[in-house]
């Protein structure tokens, strides 16, 4: 019998970058719907047609709408706790020529460009004697927007189980998804937070109010029209290059071959099951919905504008700057990531980053209690155009530089590692139950990641505005220090982050899928869907394969050894996170050929 490789499925590099770029798609209406807020109070005060002007509205106003908003997303996660298993359960159930996941890629982008055009296109027809409709829209607008997000996002996690199960090519996801940041959620807070700040390019629009007799003012390019004239197209053809860009890459492997094998469509009653007795995706997604959450609060233009802004007094000096800096820390630590990853697994590379971000962060978080608004020693500072240009770096600044820039690539790294350990715990559904499932799972991922990074905007209320006298709205460009200000950016900064790297490195104290137990999923499901591919029913390949010592040799990924002495790292980790970690036994030392009835010539 010729001994082939039948273990791997693996894409080419070209697929394996290319990828990624449906998360930079979904990612781009991400990052670019913080401004939701600003667009809110501008359009649901009546003041969208005359901010340039600076029209005087009610501070009350101003303050139930800020509050509205931030609880708005949260109450729309019970609509996604709807539509979220219907759009995965037909994702599971989708076969058509067009593929599997390229009808939700192309459809869900078409969505999300729709509830842009709906938001902050439509909406300026609206006159201002139908301000009821205006809520309608607005609430209409958000629903589209979820669902096409929903649509598109689930493709991500799920595409990959049919892409590629080599897990050094799943773990290169975090190097392409970190360019795909870049071309998305970076450009866009750097489009949307640098370059249109600059009145010359974009006018700044006011809003001002009156608290208690005294006059209130809101101004930045957020709250003037023109900047939504550049960055809703901007985003719509962005984000549409990017979902070609992905569909491309998917569309040679998104067919039956290399779709995992199911004999009959999951039921609500497996959904159930899924949810009830696969613990490693219950474990993945509180970890990697906390991890969200802390990130999209730490890195909001909210947080920016509040600490480079407020705290240092020079928003326009710091930010750009700092964030080309945290790239360059990203890319190293991706990197190591990625090895780290791609060796020892993807739950390895998480663990040990999250550990690495808490550590840094502990420095940053001193660094914030030592600033003092009154001293300059204290601020952050790069460079001054007094004088002619100089550098005017310090030692707070250098100190802030690498502890932050580290603290970023470390918790970014993890972060994006959970994204290919959904196509394992999809892999792993299969080893356990005999179900693919990858629309629902990713589905269940997603929900769960929405659920909780929701409450970014509540969250930010809470901490800035409410936590801040005298604060009726987030802070943006030209809002002065106020007391308070350093405890908010102590909390969303630091605190908010650090407390969900505590419950991820918890969770993952738990989570089972090691790398060497995905080779052992891979080896069972390859000569499982062999098997099937036969004629061989799943409940008896189920029964006939469970372990890896059962697998026969083809079937089962080669490991390169390697002579390595155990580093302290390494002696960390098996400490602390292995010990849910299980396997069948020793390779092929059992193994079990497939009968001679069920054999095929790709199976031999």
């Amino acid at each position: 019998m010729e001994n082939k490789d039948m273990s791997v499925n693996r894409a080419k590099q070209w697929q394996i970058a290319l990828f990624p770029f449906n998360n930079a798609a979904t990612n781009v209406y991400f990052a670019f719907y913080t401004y939701f807020t600003y667009w809110a109070l501008m359009y649901l005060t009546g003041s969208v047609h005359t901010s340039l002007a600076g029209t005087v509205v009610s501070g009350g106003l101003v303050l139930v709408i800020s509050t509205f908003n931030s609880l708005f997303a949260p109450l729309m996660r019970v609509f996604d706790g709807i539509t979220d298993p219907i759009c995965g359960g037909l994702m599971d159930r989708t076969a058509t020529k067009f593929g599997k996941f390229r009808p939700f890629m192309v459809v869900g982008n078409i969505l999300l460009a729709l509830s842009l055009i709906l938001m902050m296109v439509l909406f300026r027809g609206i006159p201002d004697n139908l301000s009821a409709l205006r809520w309608v829209v607005y609430i209409v607008s958000y629903i589209v927007y979820v669902i096409g997000y929903t649509a598109q996002c689930a493709c991500t996690k799920a595409g990959q189980t049919c892409l590629t199960n080599d897990p050094k090519q799943r773990s290169q996801f975090v190097i392409w998804n970190m360019i795909g940041m870049i071309g998305s959620i970076v450009l866009i807070n750097v489009m949307a937070g640098g370059v249109l700040t600059n009145e010359a390019i974009c006018p700044k629009g006011t809003i001002q109010y009156e608290v208690d007799g005294v006059m209130q003012t809101l101004r930045g390019a957020a709250y003037g029209v023109q900047f939504y004239n550049i960055m809703v197209p901007f985003v719509i053809i962005l984000s549409a290059v990017y979902t070609c860009l992905a569909v491309a890459a998917i569309a040679e492997k998104d067919r039956p071959e290399f779709w995992g094998v199911s004999e009959k469509p999951a039921t609500f009653k497996d959904y159930v099951g899924i949810l009830k007795n696969n613990k490693e995706i219950r474990w993945l997604v509180l970890s990697a919905g906390l991890n969200k959450l802390a990130s999209t609060v730490a890195t909001s233009g909210t947080v920016a504008f509040l600490v480079y802004g407020c705290l240092m007094g020079d928003y326009n000096g710091l930010f750009i700057p700092f964030y080309a800096l945290c790239f360059i820390f990203m890319g190293i630590f991706f990197v190591w990531g990625s090895k780290t990853a791609g060796q020892k697994g993807q739950k390895r590379g998480v663990a040990q980053f999250t550990c690495f971000a808490f550590l840094f962060y502990i420095g940053v978080l001193l660094l914030l209690c030592l600033y003092n608004h009154e001293n300059p020693a204290t601020y952050l500072s790069l460079f001054s155009m007094e004088g002619g240009f100089h550098i005017t770096i310090n030692l707070y600044t250098i100190a802030f530089i690498v502890l932050y820039g580290c603290g970023y690539g470390s918790f970014n790294c993890c972060d994006n590692l959970t994204i290919p350990m959904v196509a394992d715990c999809t892999d792993y559904e299969t080893y356990r139950s005999g179900n693919y499932v990858p629309g629902i799972m990713g589905t269940v991922f997603s929900l769960v990641d929405k659920l909780i990074s929701s409450l970014q905007t509540l969250l930010l209320q809470i901490f800035i505005v409410f936590l801040v006298p005298g604060l009726n709205a987030l802070p943006a460009e030209g809002t002065p220090y106020m007391e308070g200000m350093k405890l908010s950016a102590i909390i969303c900064f630091c605190l908010l982050p650090m407390a969900s790297w505590l419950v991820t490195i918890f969770c993952m104290s738990r989570y089972s899928l090691s790398g060497e137990k995905m080779r052992e999923v891979q080896a069972v499901n390859t000569v499982r869907k062999a098997a099937v591919q036969g004629g061989m029913k799943m409940a008896e390949a189920m029964e006939t394969w469970q372990t890896i010592d059962q697998v026969p040799e083809r079937f089962i990924q080669k490991v390169e050894e390697k002579n390595e002495e155990e580093t302290f790292l390494d002696r960390i980790y098996k400490k602390v996170f292995t010990s849910t970690e299980k396997t069948g036994g020793v390779p092929a030392s059992h193994a079990v050929e497939i009968p001679e009835s069920y054999r095929t010539e790709k199976s031999l």
